[in-house]
């Protein structure tokens, strides 16, 4: 249906397991992200795909993109605790309209259809676990909001241009090589590696599910190809790794070998971290009936296979304290 596919934000970790699987599919790869986040990764990007680099933010870079695709995967973003709290007005600017430029070049190309990455966090502290996408949208962050809004740009311009179909899928706690040690497991697997505690904020009982980036990455192309998704809202995760904050720590410090050399330290009040206690989340784990029913989803990669899978690549440090870079989307804890 599609022989040529542009992803924004390819060069990430779950757009470069996209990118693959659409290239091991026969499709043609048009792959689009930052000069900066492609530079880390490109050896590893699959032979044949084509690259251009720009920004969301940038309609000229976009267009240049987007010329001969059938369809677009939008996974684009500005994320990260501690940057979309105290760079808002940027999140906003980024995430809304960065994915308005998105569809409007879509629009103007006769772009077949959208996939948009949309993430758990626009659920916030859910009322009932597992969650569904009935369950109720009450996000704590900007960073929630911003992706409420992507949602309903695709809503509004498939309404508006009905030439248009979309996906738009929420993602629950996407992890894997080339994401970035700003996120919980990279993050664990740096300090430990580094012969440093993990770092626990609060009890460390945050239940969360994660799910293995070529997992996410096979739901995504899936998402694309299968007329079925159209127009569907689709939770994609690992509801079978369902796992405490602690546990988490204690089997990252058993996979690198470090059991009875570390153990985690704990800040219980959340001092010194990125994020605030008023705006932690809990527990929420996802129920993912929906996408096993529409596209056969089921997560193939267990928790621990997955986490050595990032061990054998490594993280990449972060440097977002003194780089303002949109960087490709990833779920985060």
């Amino acid at each position: 249906m599609y022989k040529n596919v542009l992803v924004t934000g390819g060069a990430g970790c779950i757009g470069m397991q996209v990118c693959e699987e659409l290239s091991g599919r026969g499709i043609n790869v048009f792959l689009f992200d930052l000069p900066e986040q492609i530079a880390r990764v490109k050896k590893y990007i699959p032979h044949g795909t084509k690259t251009f680099y720009g920004s969301i933010l940038d309609c000229s870079s976009l267009r240049d993109a987007m010329v001969g695709s059938d369809a677009v995967i939008h996974l684009a973003g500005y994320l990260g605790v501690r940057r979309t709290e105290t760079n808002r007005l940027r999140c906003l600017e980024i995430n809304i309209n960065g994915t308005r430029n998105v569809l409007e070049c879509a629009i103007q190309h006769r772009i077949k259809k959208i996939v948009f990455a949309s993430s758990s966090e626009v659920y916030g502290e859910p009322i009932e676990n597992p969650v569904t996408e009935e369950s109720l949208t009450q996000g704590k962050t900007v960073y929630a909001i911003s992706k409420l809004a992507g949602e309903e740009l695709c809503k509004a311009y498939a309404q508006r241009y009905p030439d248009l179909a979309y996906t738009i899928l929420r993602y629950f706690n996407t992890y894997g090589p080339f994401q970035i040690a700003q996120f919980v497991i990279p993050k664990f697997i740096r300090n430990v590696t580094d012969n440093k505690p993990p770092v626990i904020n609060g009890e460390g009982k945050q239940i969360r599910s994660y799910c293995f980036a070529s997992d996410t990455a096979s739901a995504t192309v899936e998402s694309l190809l299968s007329s079925k998704a159209d127009g569907e809202v689709l939770n994609i995760g690992n509801d079978k790794s369902r796992i405490a904050l602690d546990q988490l720590a204690e089997l990252i410090i058993r996979i690198c070998g470090k059991e009875g050399k570390i153990v985690p330290r704990y800040e219980k009040e959340f001092q010194n971290t990125d994020r605030l206690q008023g705006r932690e989340v809990f527990e929420r784990f996802c129920d993912t009936t929906k996408a096993h029913s529409l596209l056969n989803f089921v997560p193939r990669v267990s928790l621990g296979d997955g986490i050595r899978k990032v061990l054998e690549y490594g993280v990449i440090h972060p440097r977002w304290e003194t780089t303002d870079i949109d960087y490709t989307i990833d779920e985060w804890l």
